[in-house]
């Protein structure tokens, strides 16, 4: 590598367009830190939100986007130890951004060794996607044996992965989407009934296809009348897990529904088990790395781009035309 490299920031909130490629020289490191070449750059639905100003945290400006890299180590910082010497090969993750560039600086703690058989593009969906999905079915879900489980998005990155988990943990997967394509990929990936939530009044065709009755459990981060309908799909005494709202709007399901249906809601954020059970956190990425290793789990990242096309990479993400895991490559 030169003494320069590629980067995409933004100097202003707004669409897609605001995303500006630019050159920027490589940083020597500080100590603690390491500096990597990158091969491959996770994209995430966060990304827009921090974009649009709209993240649950502030967005300084400039900033450069990206949570999440992986590449190879080209120089360390005072301090820094083994495994994290030039030439390891890591995934890099960046509670700061900067990970939309050719080089990335992070610290050493939180980079994570990765086995060389492990495709970098997939390797991107394990910090966010992988843990997310892990930990939401292992610490908050816990036993799903034997119970019907609804998943919507079920064909995106979180999606996806909760799909196979679920199936992996002898669960009934009712997988719900927009539209039908994205379907066939939950159905690929082992969901049991497919529904489109782009049609009215679906839980009813939910229940239709469950005996008359509702799910134990239903995974949700759409929102609007998706949240509704979602809430309608529960069985008494079922249980809501939300983590996130990607359509920006609030369902209108009153709280006491929950109450004559003894319904419970619980939320979930991935930087609080990052923050405050960082030990769980890392035996779920541990989890994740070895079942993507020995084949157990598939991590779709159809949607590539080079990093100079992230504008487009934006662009299909708040379209909804993706699926699985978003991926930007250097060159």
């Amino acid at each position: 590598m030169t003494n320069k490299f590629d980067q995409v920031f933004i100097s202003a909130y707004g669409a897609p367009e605001v995303l500006t490629l630019v050159e920027a020289d490589v940083p020597q490191p500080k100590p603690g830190e390491v500096i990597i070449q990158t091969e491959a750059i996770g994209v995430n639905y966060s990304d827009t939100l921090r974009r649009r100003n709209q993240y649950f945290m502030p967005t300084p400006l400039p900033y450069v986007l990206g949570s999440e890299a992986v590449g190879e180590i080209i120089a360390v910082g005072e301090g820094v130890a083994a495994p994290y010497t030039v030439g390891a090969r890591v995934l890099a993750i960046l509670p700061s951004g900067g990970g939309y560039a050719e080089c990335v600086t992070a610290q050493a703690q939180y980079c994570v060794p990765i086995p060389p058989q492990l495709d970098a593009k997939a390797a991107t969906a394990i910090f966010v996607q992988g843990s997310t999905a892990q930990l939401m079915i292992a610490q908050v879900a816990k036993d799903l044996k034997g119970k019907s489980v609804l998943i919507n998005a079920a064909a995106g990155g979180v999606g996806s992965l909760l799909v196979q988990l679920a199936k992996m943990s002898d669960a009934k997967v009712f997988a719900a989407s927009s539209s039908d394509q994205k379907l066939d990929v939950a159905k690929a990936n082992g969901a049991d009934v497919l529904i489109n939530y782009s049609k009215p009044n679906w839980s009813l065709e939910l229940k239709n296809q469950n005996d008359g009755k509702g799910v134990d459990l239903a995974f949700e981060m759409v929102g609007g009348d998706v949240y509704d309908e979602t809430v309608k799909s529960l069985a008494p005494g079922g249980q809501l897990i939300i983590y996130g709202c990607a359509s920006g709007i609030q369902g209108t399901i009153h709280p006491e529904y929950f109450v004559d249906e003894n319904l419970s809601q619980i939320g979930f954020n991935l930087a609080h088990f990052i923050t405050h059970k960082t030990d769980v956190w890392q035996e779920a990425l541990g989890a994740v790395i070895g079942m993507v290793v020995q084949g157990q789990l598939n991590i779709s990242t159809a949607h590539t781009f080079l990093l100079r096309d992230a504008v487009e990479a934006h662009r299909q993400i708040e379209s909804r035309k993706t699926t699985g895991k978003v991926v930007l490559i250097p060159r």
